[in-house]
């Protein structure tokens, strides 16, 4: 049936085309389609009792889907018939021939007769050209094996059935925690001669440091982080009589941040701080204790938004909190007054706004810069606080640290008070370390 439309759509074409270039010829015109009609009737009858006795296709159907070519045996054919002589003697040589693949080679020459006439432009080559090139073989020399049709008697084909076990699908729900940290072991020394022209001090020092991070975010709406930082740091002295090491840095802060989704960058944000120290601090030739282990202890607690900022290099967050409510709590009784404790109390309260940026920038390749900015009042006394980290990456195993803090801090009246002080509340402190540092 393939065959079929494809021989009517060319029908079609070639007799519209006809029409085109004949208009003033209507005997002609009649002529060709009466001409094609029975070819095309010889061929369809070809066609269909071949179907009907289920015989392989003819070899000669070929020259009607492939590229148009000018064969010798259909010209020869047409001046066959033009003569009287017999056109099968133009049926090229294929093995074995009967009457109906006679008939059906007249057909589709007179096909292609008409076609060369018509649309000439549709045919490229010849016959020859073909022959010459490689391309067609002339002569078939042993027949053309016929296709084995499935019918009644043909074994039927049993393809077993597999059975297969039902598979529960296994569901991975996300992961929405991150886990990172950094630990640094820093070390710096220092000599003098006795006659140094300057004087001076010789001196080892050690720091260390811990940072790990736990955050949570669903991607939707929650995000809770929190980071856990812990320094301790030592240094020695031999002008101080009463301790061999001196702590120079003591540290230990927990912060935790819920931030609810609100719009775009911004987050309804809940805070809690809990900052105090792991060693005792001394003055200098004395036992005389200045801080120590949850004296004071700082609890911070907030309420505000947050401002959440993530940029190639630059990933921070701005905490603003119109109300915030601060604990001072102190263990140790000779420290109470020191803290601003009234006495008879462990703890003092205060109520005031707070805000707080952190940020880590990623400067250049080997060099980081993470800092933190921290602002509370009671609407009577302030303190900010301002610590700047500069990391200087050698290797993986290996840094240089930059550490500079500034300080402002009034909210101690008995500080502000102090003969030594001269009313400044200005503090500020640095170091710079090279040693071990390791991210994970």
């Amino acid at each position: 049936m393939r065959f079929i439309f494809i021989l009517l759509l060319s029908l079609c074409s070639l007799n519209a085309m006809a029409q085109k270039n004949n208009k003033n010829s209507k005997h002609t015109e009649a002529g060709i389609v009466a001409s094609y009609t029975d070819s095309l009737t010889a061929l369809v009858d070809r066609i269909q009792k071949q179907h009907q006795s289920k015989e392989a296709p003819s070899p000669y159907l070929f020259r009607l889907f492939a590229p148009g070519t000018v064969y010798t045996s259909a010209l020869a054919q047409r001046m066959a018939n033009s003569s009287g002589s017999d056109a099968g003697n133009h049926l090229p040589s294929l093995g074995s021939t009967d009457d109906s693949q006679l008939q059906l080679n007249e057909a589709i020459n007179e096909h292609l007769n008409t076609s060369y006439v018509l649309i000439p432009q549709f045919f490229s080559t010849t016959q020859q050209a073909l022959v010459s090139g490689g391309r067609l073989i002339s002569d078939i020399e042993k027949p053309i094996e016929e296709t084995v049709l499935l019918n009644e008697t043909t074994p039927e084909v049993v393809i077993p059935v597999v059975a297969i076990e039902a598979v529960e699908p296994e569901v991975k729900k996300p992961n929405f925690w991150a886990f990172k940290g950094n630990g640094s072991l820093q070390f710096t020394q220092s000599y003098y001669s006795k006659n140094w022209y300057q004087g001076g001090e010789k001196n080892y020092a050690m720091l260390s440091q811990l940072t790990v991070e736990a955050n949570y975010n669903n991607q939707r709406r929650v995000q809770w982080d929190n980071k856990f930082e812990a320094q301790l740091g030592f240094q020695t002295s031999e002008t101080d009589q009463y301790h061999k090491f001196k702590a120079t840095n003591n540290l230990l802060r927990l912060t935790s941040s819920l931030g609810i989704k609100a719009v775009g960058h911004w987050n309804y944000a809940a805070q809690l701080q809990l900052e105090t120290q792991p060693y005792n601090s001394y003055k200098a030739n004395s036992d005389e204790i200045t801080a120590a282990f949850l004296a004071p202890l700082y609890v911070r607690s907030s309420i505000g938004m947050d401002y959440i900022i993530k940029k190639k290099r630059f990933e921070g967050k701005l905490h603003l909190a119109p109300l915030s409510y601060v604990i001072t709590y102190v263990n140790r009784d000779e420290l109470i007054e020191r803290y601003g404790i009234d006495e008879g109390h462990r703890s003092k309260h205060e109520w005031g706004p707070n805000v707080e940026f952190t940020f880590t920038y990623h400067m250049w390749k080997n060099i980081s810069w993470a800092s933190r900015l921290y602002w509370f009042s009671n609407f009577h006394l302030t303190r900010i606080e301002w610590e700047n980290t500069l990391n200087f990456t050698i290797n993986k195993y290996l840094s240089a640290k930059l550490f500079l803090y500034p300080r402002f801090d009034d909210s101690n009246e008995n500080y502000r008070a102090g003969e030594n002080h001269d009313g400044t509340f200005l503090m500020f402190k640095e170091w710079l370390s090279l040693g071990l540092n390791y991210d994970f």
